[in-house]
């Protein structure tokens, strides 16, 4: 899709005065992807820090070595694990006083806790690492790729996965590594696949920070915006805008503030974006 600059310099000033005004597009309803029935994986339970992990070591299906056993496959002679965290707990007794509301006198109170004190490695290991018996095998990619997905492959993402959340709060993230960069989708829906997308591109000229830091998401926020008013997708401006005033102390005028303080960053996302597209169609009329 070739766009002039000009053209994305109007769809940004257009999106920025809606922010502004308020006056969005309808929203349409948000999706995740749920997981099939007979497909359930240990994973599904891991927080998303070890999901992160499996990930970047290249597999979307990681057990320990009974847990192989159990679903008659074993570990591959010479196969190396990877590690993930699991927390430490101990129970505790927390002792507090309280007064009573009927008769206003105080009493004490104990509670049973569980904390965490720490965390232990845990070695898990591919499926690709593994033989046996075949497992059910669910897919969870769209019947097409979202629009620009061989153009992500001009920075650097190697992998576009669609699988459900182990949350079902997330609905997707981009994660690189030694393995290089993956973009990890909860959802079809086309506006998280720009947001992802936008890391990935703003992390060609930015280090980007592990974790949720309030500009980088911003950026990759109104990035995904934008490109969803350039392809005729609307719906989900209204969501765009929530999410940006979230990491804005829910400050509409804050959220202004950030965008303008972030907006260079936003248009040299775009501008790599329309390159590595036009260079790929040059490509494939060569």
């Amino acid at each position: 899709m070739k766009i002039d600059t000009e053209k994305a310099k109007a769809t940004l000033n257009r999106l920025l005065a809606m922010f502004e005004s308020g006056d969005l597009p309808p929203a349409v309803a948000r999706t995740m992807l749920r997981r099939q029935a007979g497909d359930e994986r240990p994973s599904d339970k891991w927080s998303m820090g070890n999901r992160i992990i499996m990930f970047l070591n290249g597999t979307e299906d990681a057990r320990g070595f009974k847990q192989w056993e159990e679903v008659n496959r074993r570990v591959k002679k010479g196969a190396k694990a990877f590690y993930i965290l699991a927390p430490l707990t101990k129970k505790i007794i927390f002792k507090a006083k309280e007064i009573d509301p009927e008769t206003g006198e105080e009493r004490k109170i104990e509670e049973e806790r569980m904390v965490v004190i720490g965390f232990r490695f845990i070695p898990v290991f591919r499926y690709e690492d593994t033989e046996g018996e075949p497992l059910s095998e669910s897919k969870y990619a769209p019947p097409e790729p979202p629009p620009l997905a061989e153009v992500a492959k001009a920075f650097g993402v190697k992998e576009i996965i669609y699988t459900p959340s182990s949350d079902n709060r997330s609905y997707g993230f981009y994660a690189w590594g030694e393995n290089g960069k993956k973009i990890v989708l909860h959802t079809h829906d086309v506006k998280t696949w720009f947001h992802e997308l936008g890391h990935a591109i703003h992390h060609t000229f930015r280090n980007l920070q592990n974790g949720q830091v309030a500009e980088q998401e911003i950026v990759a926020e109104v990035f995904a915006a934008v490109m969803c008013e350039l392809h005729g997708i609307r719906g989900y401006h209204e969501y765009s805008w929530q999410y940006i005033k979230h990491y804005a102390a829910n400050d509409p005028g804050e959220a202004l503030k950030v965008i303008f303080r972030v907006l260079s960053d936003v248009e040299e996302c775009m501008r790599r974006v329309f390159t590595a597209t036009e260079d790929l169609e040059k490509k494939s009329a060569a």
